[in-house]
């Protein structure tokens, strides 16, 4: 069966303080709803925590790493699930059921590439 990758897109915030206590709930309450097709996800620390990686002589060549992420945007990338669907229209019906689609935010959906 087809994995997804549901990438959440939202305000870049610090999930685990208790401001946000009950915008995580909803997203408790998305995983015990979607389980049977839930195979891993997590919530990430604000971009602040970040550390992007270089090796701008190529392979083998020196690291370069710079703090905080990638690309500037308006959301960041604040978790995500995998998710095991029939299809990308079970994919897409599941993760609009991911609070970040209806509380400002954006759920961007992605078919993963097996490896292995």
């Amino acid at each position: 069966m087809p994995q997804y990758a549901a990438l959440i897109y939202s305000r870049d915030v610090d999930w685990t303080q208790p401001e946000h206590a009950d915008e995580m709930e909803g997203y408790g309450e998305f995983g015990q709803a979607a389980a049977a097709v839930l195979r891993g996800g997590n919530a990430l620390y604000p971009t602040t925590t970040a550390t992007t990686v270089r090796l701008p002589g190529g392979k083998g060549g020196d690291v370069v790493t710079t703090d905080g992420p990638y690309g500037e945007t308006k959301d960041a990338l604040t978790g995500f699930y995998i998710l095991e669907c029939d299809d990308l229209d079970q994919a897409v019906a599941t993760a609009a059921q991911i609070p970040a689609a209806w509380t400002g935010g954006a759920v961007e959906v992605r078919p993963i590439i097996p490896m292995g």
